[in-house]
């Protein structure tokens, strides 16, 4: 499967790329905001994007989740430290595959990818 990686603190963003690849992934890019994760989405048409929700610049994530979706039906794992109840109610309209609370730990990346394969069929 194909991943775009969504991440601004580089230490994080290096141990999930070790962690999609160990599951036999291909991270077509790694972006640190949302203009730049909207632009790799454009040109790479990944399967899924594990998406922050704080980015660099002050960006957020949730707007590049949102046009990544409309524009091509990309779903997205959110990745983040604070994923209380009411914030992934908010995040519904976004047609989320998971959530992942960092520190995203290897066993639950595989559930959540095996989650965005079981909707591809």
């Amino acid at each position: 499967m194909k991943v775009l990686l969504v991440e601004d603190e580089i230490l994080i963003a290096l141990d999930l790329e070790a962690m999609l690849v160990r599951l036999g992934h291909t991270v077509c890019g790694i972006a640190a905001t949302a203009n730049n994760a909207i632009t790799l989405a454009d040109r790479h048409r990944p399967d899924v994007v594990v998406m922050d929700i704080q980015l660099a610049n002050g960006s957020v994530g949730t707007d590049a989740a949102r046009e990544i979706l409309d524009k091509h039906g990309i779903p997205c794992i959110f990745a983040s430290g604070n994923l209380d109840r009411k914030s992934r109610h908010s995040l519904t309209d976004l047609q989320p595959i998971d959530f992942l609370h960092k520190p995203v730990r290897f066993a639950s990346l595989e559930i959540a990818l095996s989650k965005v394969r079981r909707a591809q069929q």
